[in-house]
């Protein structure tokens, strides 16, 4: 039996106590960072940075919500090799310390005006894009993602920041709170662009199929992409049956249109008759408040 000598068992011994080579997944850890928006609010939000050449999500939540009704992708975006950064929009979550240093919450926002505390949470979104590019992450590479109020603001950002690369609206409305989205979707120009819908809700799903036809002329017929699910509305649309297929068109927005029709839908709706139907998912999840305030 060969003998080991004295330097092959101290080698050994080294190699054994290394620990294990990280994996380029468990290497990108999330962050808890603040946000300074350009009027002086700190936001509370939450960072992963991308892996080498994948994209970076902001995620912007509904009113009345916080950033952990996107707790469902962090998971599926970080398998991705996604980055992303989830905040606390002002007076939500844990976004409440305004620039005077005195506390306050959405209740006390005023709903009505085109300068109104939630038309000035533009500045929360252009807030996160300082910050990637700060951090080495170019517009083009981020991806604005959206519920109800965050899916108007998304558009009316990108609408503002032509360099970025696409926007995913969950749920978008005509008006939220006074934050519109026909005009800023009208100058959104030639990008890729990803609306999600639920088709129960006779006023919402009009709501839709307006912003649709006019994301279809403004975008090009090619770059506008639709899911309608058959129940839902705001992130419960988004789910672990559905996540992969949104991924997936962030990868390839160049995709065919993206369409999923339900015999659930309403009359009121409006929908013609589909050609070709594909099962729903049962919309669990919804946003609490599903009022166009």
């Amino acid at each position: 039996m060969k003998t080991l000598t004295a330097a092959a068992v101290i080698l050994a011994l080294y190699t054994l106590s290394l620990p294990a080579a990280a994996s380029p997944q468990a290497e990108r850890e999330e962050e808890r960072i603040t946000l300074t928006t350009e009027d002086g609010w700190n936001l509370s939000a939450r960072y992963l940075k991308a892996a080498e050449g994948a994209p970076t999500v902001v995620l912007i939540h509904t009113q009345k919500s916080d950033l952990t009704e996107w707790k469902p992708w962090f998971k599926p975006l970080k398998r991705y090799g996604f980055g992303y950064l989830a905040m606390d929009l002002r007076g939500h979550g844990n976004s409440f310390i305004m620039p005077d240093g005195s506390t306050t919450s959405w209740r006390s926002f005023g709903v009505d005006g085109q300068d109104n505390e939630y038309n000035r949470m533009l500045r929360d979104v252009e807030a996160a894009l300082v910050y990637l590019s700060t951090h080495s992450v170019s517009a083009q590479s981020t991806v604005l993602a959206g519920s109800v109020l965050g899916a108007n603001l998304a558009i009316k950002a990108a609408a503002i920041h032509p360099e970025v690369g696409m926007v995913i609206a969950i749920s978008p409305a005509l008006n939220v709170n006074a934050v519109l989205s026909v005009n800023p979707l009208r100058a959104y120009g030639k990008r890729p662009l990803l609306i999600i819908a639920g088709a129960n809700k006779a006023r919402q799903y009009t709501e839709f199929q307006i912003l649709n036809s006019t994301a279809r002329i403004a975008c090009g017929k090619e770059n506008a992409a639709v899911i309608i699910e058959a129940k839902g509305f705001g992130p419960g649309l988004v789910n672990k049956y559905n996540i992969r297929r949104v991924l997936d068109w962030i990868k390839n927005p160049r995709l065919p249109e993206i369409v999923e029709f339900s015999t659930a839908a309403p009359a009121a709706a409006g929908q013609e008759k589909p050609a070709a139907e594909a099962p729903g998912t049962d919309g669990s999840g919804a946003a609490p408040d599903e009022e166009n305030e």
